[in-house]
């Protein structure tokens, strides 16, 4: 037995739903990356913390490998994401953000990224695109528009909080 096959023997649920949660390589540097980086510089932005680009390429490169490795393990549909949001609050708290910003950073950040997808599946379902992809080239320019989106919510959140930040400083 190979190792497709023995994950597909212990595997919890119907294959389509694996293949569904299993990164390719391409998926992974045309969307998990990406997505990783600007994951990464939205916890900073909503933690107030400083960040340089070398850092940020370094903790994306290292969110993405768990995030990708994480989505290969035999576990029920749903543990993978609480799995990678415990890993992510501790990789925030490692490398310096207090572990309770790192918790509502994260989790907002989080919320920012599902708010992003949800809208991209309704921009794409009103544009009549087939949700089914089979060509994972095109599910990572599908989910170019969500990447947007999360990018968009998070520079209103930081134009919306240094507004507040100047509101405080003329009272």
């Amino acid at each position: 037995m190979n190792q497709n096959e023995i994950l597909n023997l212990y595997s919890p649920y119907p294959k389509g739903v694996r293949r569904i949660l299993k990164l390719t390589w391409i998926e992974f540097f045309l969307r998990n990356l990406p997505e990783a980086f600007i994951y990464i510089l939205g916890i900073h932005i909503v933690s107030r913390k400083y960040f340089n680009i070398l850092r940020l390429i370094f903790l994306s490169i290292v969110l993405s490998l768990t995030s990708f490795f994480v989505r290969w393990l035999p576990i029920y549909l749903g543990v993978h994401m609480i799995i990678n949001i415990i890993l992510t609050i501790s990789i925030m708290a490692i490398t310096g953000i207090p572990i309770i910003k790192s918790i509502y950073s994260t989790l907002l950040v989080y919320f920012m990224l599902s708010l992003s997808e949800f809208f991209n599946l309704i921009l794409l379902n009103l544009l009549n695109i087939n949700m089914e992809f089979s060509n994972p080239v095109t599910k990572c320019l599908l989910g170019i528009p969500s990447l947007i989106f999360l990018l968009l919510f998070i520079m209103i959140f930081n134009y919306a909080f240094k507004r507040k930040e100047d509101i405080k400083k003329c009272l």
